[in-house]
């Protein structure tokens, strides 16, 4: 018994016949048959397939023309031409056996489905593949792997394969016109399991694909009377699968794709796709056929997309279709999103038609430019923090912002990312123009300048090295007596008494850019370390304690390491049962979840102190003595600048006071809305970061966020020091397989 029956339906496409019929000969897999059904309107493809067949020997063609397909050759002479193919058929059967292949000349009456028929009706072999004359096997055991699907699961009776999108030269029919192909495609393992629990999904999406990657049993297409519908010809491979599942569900299939599909503008299904007219009749016909609306509330809400997309009258929709009203203008409003975003689209690809080709002349210039506002903002932060006076800072903000402008502008950003650039700008412009402070903008411009960087983590590291080595300069001139005060000798609430501060002003600021630095290195680089280095940096922040008496400091640089230390352990492979504790809290939600927790309730905290005064509240009170009169510094101001009182929508020029608590100042400095859109940023990070598992990342973020609750760092004019806006350019720019770090 003949295997496979490769069933070609074919229309003037002489050259993609050979071409598929080189791959027919090319397969491992003999025991078949191919029957080719021509309905076309002149004698090419009969041509072509007879020149094809005396080239290769082992083919035995002979040729059917049914009464209604008489006369239609270009010359008038189909019955000589019958003949003819009749004594070459005599000829290659006296020559021995062979693959059979059998030319149909099939009566044409406008139906694509009447002619898949054709060729399925004269099969005889236990397994038919139909392949349309546009496509071709991939490789040689193509055939054989679909057979054996079936083969080894006699319970499935349709099989089918992954496929190669192939683009195609315009307008050429040559078999060697295949361009390498474009993309693979296959069916998701999402798709595979709604597929097995309901064959109706396939009603929401063709997910097996082309009728060319498919296999499928011939006694069940006989038993079952199941044909191509030759009322459909959008739906019409779909409805073909659908009617085999829903009687025999089980289904077998490969991820390889064994077939290239060829794809040009020229095809029928191209040009079907577009009219709107047989989108809306084919989904109500396929709809009632199978009666999808009482059991498949999927199918009805595809339908109704369907409708809304063709745009028609809610009144003029059948009733026996079962949409409602409510679900109907659900689905006009997704169509209506859906056709903005193609707008958006189209007008963001004219852009990059015409401003792309610039932007690639730009790009190093604008590196260079980026990389220089990079390094003039660290040194206006170094030259703050040292004894220099610098009266132009202001001037040197505006213009890091134009360099960092320029790198904007000349990056590549996707639709998404691009609305949120406005977004951000558009608040930054109005929190400016109200309250003069124009960080947001310059802080939306570096992230959005650094999110277009090549490699974000080199200018991270640059912003580390120059840092340190800026500061190591300053405690070097301090301690030689050239430059700066190497220590302070005052009331600092407990008694006179000599603290350190190396060149950086103040002991406090000394600890603090040591501890930012502390964190920000083992965000870059703890994704190698041992546990020894950890007690490295404990050791060095505890030394500098002693130096500086900095509590807070020292606190958030000591919980950091050991953060770091932990997600070091809870990621690793090593043994243990305190590690395999580690492993099992940061592969689960808790470790996230706690700190997402912790940091709002340091919100709600930092808000309660600039609501209470704490001299009515026992609790602040005490508080306010543990936190070195951080809570009392909101209220001790002549009109308790930073307490509810002075809040606003956009802040107000007029305020400028200086105060620690950092989320209360970023309140009073920009005001309510900015300082809301600030948070959920951050708490929308922190659950990128959850979802992605960046432990290196949120021990950075998270210990950041706590910091500020205490002291305003973060919370300044200077972004050199706020790395928390390079780890949002990281999420900017980056996809999740580029974002997770080592730690």
């Amino acid at each position: 018994m003949t295997g496979v029956s490769v069933c070609i339906p074919a229309y003037e496409n002489p050259g993609g016949v050979i071409r598929l019929m080189t791959s027919v000969a090319e397969q491992d897999y003999r025991n078949m048959e191919v029957i080719v059904s021509d309905d076309s309107k002149t004698d090419s493809v009969l041509d072509a397939l007879r020149g094809f067949v005396q080239d290769h020997p082992e083919f035995v063609m002979r040729t059917f023309v049914p009464q209604g397909a008489q006369n239609r050759g270009t010359d008038g002479s189909a019955d000589a031409a019958a003949k003819g193919a009749a004594g070459n058929t005599a000829g290659n059967a006296e020559a021995g056996g062979g693959i059979p292949v059998l030319y149909i000349r099939h009566a044409s009456d406008g139906r694509a489905a009447s002619n898949w028929n054709e060729a399925v009706s004269h099969a005889r072999g236990k397994y038919v593949k139909l392949m349309h004359h546009d496509d071709w096997f991939s490789s040689a055991d193509a055939l054989a792997s679909l057979a054996a699907l079936l083969e080894g699961q006699p319970e499935c009776a349709l099989a089918f394969c992954g496929t190669y999108q192939v683009a195609l030269a315009a307008g050429s029919q040559d078999a060697a016109a295949a361009a390498p192909y474009s993309y693979s495609r296959c069916i998701s393992p999402e798709d595979a399991q709604m597929l097995c629990e309901d064959w109706r999904s396939l009603y929401l999406g063709n997910t097996i694909g082309a009728p060319s990657a498919v296999l499928v049993r011939r006694d069940v297409l006989l038993q079952e009377n199941i044909t191509y519908d030759e009322n459909l010809t959008w739906l019409v491979d779909g409805d073909y699968y659908m009617q085999i599942l829903s009687r025999h569900p089980a289904f077998a299939f490969t991820r390889k794709p064994l077939v290239s599909i060829g794809l040009s503008q020229d095809q029928l299904t191209g040009k079907v796709g577009e009219d709107q007219d047989i989108l809306r009749r084919e989904y109500i016909y396929v709809y009632r056929k199978f009666s999808l609306g009482g059991a498949a509330p999927q199918c009805r809400e595809k339908l109704a997309e369907v409708l809304a997309g063709t745009r028609m009258p809610y009144r003029d929709i059948p009733e026996d279709l079962h949409i409602t009203r409510g679900l109907y203008r659900d689905a006009m409003g997704r169509k209506k999103r859906e056709q903005a975003g193609r707008y958006l689209d189209t007008a963001a690809y004219l852009l990059r038609k015409y401003l792309d080709p610039l932007k690639e002349k730009l790009d190093r210039p604008s590196a260079i430019a980026f990389y220089a506002g990079l390094l003039i903002e660290v040194g206006v932060e170094l030259v703050t923090k040292s004894a220099l006076y610098n009266p132009w800072e202001g001037q040197i903000f505006r213009l890091t912002f134009l360099l960092f402008f320029f790198r904007m502008l000349c990056s590549r950003f996707d639709r998404r990312q691009n609305l949120w650039l406005v977004m951000a700008l558009g608040l930054g412009f109005v929190s400016w123009r109200i309250s003069g402070r124009n960080e947001l903008l310059r802080c939306t411009a570096f992230i959005a300048a650094l999110a277009g960087m090549k490699d974000i983590r080199r200018a991270m590291k640059c912003v580390f090295w120059t840092t340190m080595g800026g500061c190591l300069v300053l405690a070097v001139l301090s301690m030689t007596g050239i430059f700066g005060v190497l220590s302070l000798t005052q009331d600092f609430g407990g008694g006179v008494e000599t603290r350190y501060c190396l060149g950086l002003g103040h002991p406090n600021a000394l600890h603090c850019m040591a501890a930012m630095l502390m964190i920000f290195a083992m965000y870059l680089y703890a994704g190698k370390w041992k546990m020894w280095q950890f007690a490295m940096i404990l050791a060095a922040n505890a030394g500098l304690y002693l130096l500086t008496k900095s509590n807070t400091a020292f606190a958030v640089a000591a919980m950091a390491a050991v953060l770091y230390a932990a997600a070091a352990a809870g990621t690793s492979a090593a043994e243990g049962r305190w590690k395999a504790a580690l492993q099992g809290v940061i592969r689960n939600d808790a470790w996230w979840r706690a700190g997402e927790l912790i940091f709002g309730a340091g919100l709600a905290f930092s808000f309660i102190c600039a609501v209470v005064n704490p001299w009515h509240s026992p609790l602040l009170w005490k508080m306010d003595d543990l936190l070195t009169g951080r809570i009392s510094a909101l209220w001790d101001s002549t009109f308790h600048e930073g307490t509810l009182s002075t809040w606003s929508w956009f802040s107000s020029p007029a305020n400028e006071y200086f105060f620690d608590m950092g989320w209360v100042r970023l309140v009073y400095w920009y005001g309510v809305i900015p300082a809301a859109v600030v948070i959920a940023l951050i708490f929308l990070l922190m659950e990128a970061m959850r979802k992605r598992r960046d432990t290196a990342g949120f021990v950075m973020l998270f210990t950041c966020c706590v910091y500020t609750i205490m002291e305003a760092h973060l919370i300044s004019e200077y972004i050199g020091r706020n790395y928390i806006l390079m780890i949002a350019a990281l999420y900017l720019a980056s996809p999740a397989a580029k974002l997770r770090h080592e730690a």
